[in-house]
């Protein structure tokens, strides 16, 4: 456990460390590996190659000592035996005796100053060695005698030779002439010193200091051998630490990021440390929440949605419903619902958290009626406050509302103030939001238009085959009958059976040249019983015959300008009922209009529970078409016109 401690140790501060500064350190590591190396190897050569110099001037220092004793001996040789030697010297072409002096002159200085450098590299002597420290200094105490004892050599030499110049065989005279005896002792002395004493010692001392070279070599490979092991060691474990930390944390990033693929976004990135990694899990764990939100967000607005749909059917309320669950799932600040008008251009249906003044309304329908051409494209203004000229819309986000694929108005999520601008997840929950709401209110609109078609086809039932209605026809055949108008009566009845026929079809919808028919043969009815009293006129354009429209659309307006308009008036009344094809948004629609010169009516007094027909047409009309414009004239005593924009 105790062996475990200094890894862990490693373990924990590599963890707490920036990846950045791990890399740094790491390179750090080998750099200073690399280098501590180099020095130690440079330094190590640098030692070595002095070492050897020393060594070299040793070798140059015992070649010195032997031209020193080779010229002393040949001046000898040549003083007390000079034809002799001269003879051997001719034979050996040797210089003369006076050249041997100087070069023996010369050789004892170059032998000084090759001691003297040999001295001054004192390597060894600071190596710590005491035995060669000893030994230096016995080399220094020989060398200063072996040199007193060749300067009196030299001396003697010189006075010898200034003496007995004239002597052809001075060792004949040494024989007569005793005081010439004590030269050759100091001779021999001398030589027997600086070839047996001091030159042995010298050999012995630079052996020893080769053995110290090696010794000392040896210490440096060593020593550079463990260094390099150690510094590789060192940077092995560090770069196994700091891939195992690495290895480790992706290996709990890929297994989160896996859950996150099978939908699972409860995961947890569970990296404690304060570098890069640790940053990344808190921001991943903050997306994985938000993504989490996301997903109940749509459940939240599911179940708000939902629960409108099953207690209120007020269009407007739903809209407040997507309007409010945008705000508090979301990080809008404020939300608005425009629904595109034809005439108008667009409205607001629904206002929703901060509010807004008038003065950003207008700003935000104004932009939206001019600059937005393609109403099915998401419209992003992250400087909202310089497009718009309103300084506390940050940013704003629109996303289109989709009725049957087609745009019938925004979502619009606005940030105020200085909060910071909408994120891609925060977009993509925008739009989300926006799809799901624009099915929600598709769906709702169908269950809307399921009811009002069950509730048409039964007031129009109830409206057409209503007792006065049938006791009139009924009269008119009767009335037919006694006249003998056989082909009438025949007429009057086949129109009878199509409209009981068209009302009892099961059809939904229904195009606009089969409406017209059925408005025909109601008109006609009711030409048979006004007689010359009413006129109609019906006209249909090629482009508005195939249109589509929800069964029974028509009908109630026709019926309203018949009852309340044409029949309580004395004179005349006309009817025309006029369908004009139109091009709006690159796709074709119509044009209805229904005009009557009737009684006429003042529309701000008319009262909804007693025009509950006229009422459900414009909300039928609204769900069929939500782009659609409805539009009612009236003038008393000169009639009623309703133009109608598909």
């Amino acid at each position: 456990m105790a062996s475990n401690l200094p890894t862990s140790l490693s373990a924990l501060i590599i963890s707490s460390m920036k990846i950045r500064f791990k890399l740094v350190l790491l390179a750090f590591i080998y750099i200073t590996c690399i280098g501590t190396i180099s020095l130690m190897a440079i330094s190590s050569r640098i030692r070595g190659d002095k070492i050897q110099a020393s060594l070299d001037l040793g070798v140059e220092l015992q070649l010195r000592s032997r031209d020193v004793q080779s010229h002393m001996k040949d001046i000898v040789f040549d003083l007390f035996a000079p034809k002799v030697y001269n003879q051997l010297r001719s034979l050996t072409f040797s210089p003369r005796s006076a050249v041997t002096l100087t070069q023996w002159k010369e050789s004892l200085r170059d032998y000084n100053r090759t001691f003297e450098q040999f001295m001054e590299l004192d390597h060894f002597y600071k190596s710590g060695d005491s035995l060669i420290r000893d030994q230096y200094l016995t080399a220094i105490t020989m060398n200063e005698r072996a040199n007193d004892m060749l300067t009196r050599m030299e001396e003697r030499l010189i006075l010898l030779r200034g003496q007995y110049r004239t002597v052809d065989n001075l060792y004949n005279q040494m024989q007569k002439d005793e005081s010439l005896i004590p030269f050759f002792t100091e001779f021999q002395e001398t030589s027997y010193y600086f070839k047996n004493n001091f030159e042995s010692f010298m050999n012995y001392f630079i052996g020893s200091l080769k053995k110290e070279g090696v010794r000392i070599q040896r210490e440096l490979n060593v020593f550079l051998i463990v260094t390099i092991g150690i510094t590789l060691i060192l940077s092995v474990l560090f770069t196994l630490l700091l891939s195992r930390d690495l290895v480790n944390k992706l290996r709990v990033v890929e297994s989160s990021l896996r859950q996150v693929a099978k939908g699972n976004f409860s995961v947890k990135v569970d990296i404690k440390s304060n570098d890069e990694f640790g940053e990344f899990s808190s921001t991943l764990n903050e997306l994985l929440a938000e993504l989490k939100e996301n997903v109940n967000s749509i459940l939240n607005l599911t179940r708000d949605i939902g629960g409108n749909i099953a207690d209120n059917s007020d269009i407007r309320d739903l809209y407040g419903i997507v309007a409010t669950a945008v705000v508090e799932d979301t990080s809008a600040d404020s939300v608005l619902i425009l629904r595109s008008d034809r005439e108008a251009g667009y409205t607001i249906e629904a206002e929703k958290g901060q509010s807004l003044d008038d003065y950003e309304k207008e700003r935000i329908l104004g932009h939206f009626s001019e600059k937005v051409l393609r109403r099915q494209t998401q419209v992003l203004l992250n400087e909202a406050s310089d497009v718009l000229g309103c300084p506390e819309v940050r940013t704003l986000f629109a996303v289109p509302l989709l009725l049957d694929g087609k745009s019938f108005g925004y979502l619009v999520s606005m940030k105020r103030g200085q909060n910071e601008a909408f994120s891609d997840l925060g977009i993509t929950r925008l739009a989300t939001f926006a799809e799901y709401a624009s099915l929600t209110i598709n769906n709702y609109f169908q269950l809307q238009e399921l009811l009002e078609i069950r509730d048409a086809r039964y007031q129009a039932l109830q409206s057409q085959v209503q007792p006065h209605f049938l006791y009139n026809i009924l009269g008119v055949i009767l009335g037919l009958n006694r006249t003998g108008e056989q082909e009438k009566i025949t007429e009057t009845v086949t129109a009878l059976k199509n409209m009981l026929r068209y009302i009892q079809s099961q059809n939904n919808w229904t195009s606009l040249e089969e409406e017209c028919q059925f408005i025909e043969q109601y008109c006609l009815l009711q030409k048979i019983r006004f007689g010359d009293r009413f006129n109609y006129k019906i006209s249909i354009d090629d482009i508005s015959r195939h249109i589509q429209i929800p069964r029974l659309l028509l009908q109630p307006l026709v019926e309203n300008s018949v009852i309340h308009g044409i029949e309580p008036m004395e004179k005349d009344g006309s009817l025309e009922l006029i369908c004009e094809g139109i091009r709006f948004h690159g796709e074709y629609s119509s044009s209805l209009t229904i005009k009557d010169n009737g009684m006429g009516f003042d529309t701000s007094e008319m009262d909804k529970k007693s025009n509950v027909g006229l009422m459900n047409v414009q909300q039928r009309l609204k769900i069929a078409f939500p782009e659609s414009v409805f539009q009612m004239e009236s003038t008393i005593g000169e009639g009623t016109t309703v133009r109608i924009s598909l």
